[in-house]
C-alpha cells in the first residue's frame, strides 16, 4: 500500500480537551440545578458532538433514547460557555506537532476529520497551531453524515484526490476506527483517548499505538 492520506480525529487524538468539554457540560447543569459528572463519566460521553453529549449529560447515560427535558436551554449554555473557555485547560498531547510536521516533510498529505462542529474546530485548530499542518479540515457539520459514517473519509479522499486505499484514518474510538475501515482505509487507534465504553480490542483497528508519535513507522513502512 502507498500511504498518501493520513486523516486524524481531533478529541482524544490530537487533543485532550476533555477537561474543559466536562466545565462546560456541568456548567450548564448548575445552571439548569441539574446534578453535576465527573470528568471520568463525561469523557465516556465524547465522540458523537456536542448534542449528544449534552443530552447524555442530562439523562446520565450513554444511550440516548429521547431528547431529555431542557435540553435546548442546557445546549445554548453549553454552547455560550465551551467556546468562550475551549483552551483553557485543554493541552495538545505529547509529540503532536513533531508527529504531524515529519508526516508534511515526507509529503503525506493530512486531514482532520471530526465530529466537532466547525463552530468550536475551526477556532481550536488556530488557537493550539494545529491548522498549518493540514491540508483539509472536515467537521461535524461539514457534509450530511458524520463519523462511524464513511462519508467524511470518503469525500476527504475525493477532494485531496487520493484513493482510500492510499489513505489512513488516526483515531481513539469505535466511531473512527469504523469509519475508516467502512471506507476502506487503513486504521491506527491511539489508547491514550476516548474510548469510551469500548476496549482497544472492540476498536479492532489494523494497528493500535500508545504514542501518536508511533503512527510515523507503522505508515511508512
Amino acid at each position: 500500500m502507498l500511504a498518501k492520506l493520513i486523516a486524524f480525529d481531533l478529541d482524544g487524538t490530537l487533543i485532550d480537551s476533555a477537561p474543559d468539554l466536562v466545565e462546560a457540560v456541568n456548567f450548564a447543569l448548575t445552571q439548569l440545578d441539574k446534578p453535576t459528572h465527573s470528568q471520568d463519566t463525561i469523557q465516556q460521553w465524547i465522540g458523537n458532538g456536542a448534542d449528544v453529549l449534552v443530552k447524555r449529560a442530562l439523562l446520565n447515560n450513554w444511550h440516548v433514547g429521547e431528547i431529555p427535558e431542557d435540553f435546548d436551554v442546557a445546549f445554548e449554555l453549553f454552547k455560550k460557555y465551551y467556546a468562550e473557555h475551549d483552551w483553557v485547560h485543554s493541552r495538545l498531547y505529547e509529540g503532536v506537532l513533531e508527529t504531524l510536521q515529519t508526516l508534511k516533510n515526507d509529503g503525506f498529505k493530512l486531514a482532520c476529520v471530526t465530529n466537532k462542529t466547525a463552530r468550536f474546530t475551526n477556532p481550536l485548530m488556530q488557537t493550539t497551531g494545529l491548522a498549518p499542518y493540514f491540508d483539509f479540515v472536515t467537521s461535524g457539520d461539514t457534509f450530511s453524515e458524520m463519523k462511524p459514517n464513511p462519508l467524511p473519509l470518503l469525500e476527504t479522499a475525493k477532494l485531496i484526490n487520493v484513493a482510500p486505499e492510499n489513505a489512513w484514518m488516526i483515531g481513539d474510538s469505535i466511531n473512527d476506527i469504523s469509519a475508516g475501515k467502512n471506507a476502506g482505509f487503513k486504521t491506527i487507534a491511539v489508547s491514550y483517548g476516548y474510548a469510551g465504553q469500548h476496549s482497544m480490542a472492540d476498536l479492532n483497528a489494523d494497528y493500535t499505538v500508545d504514542a501518536i508519535s508511533k503512527i510515523v513507522d507503522l505508515i511508512k513502512k
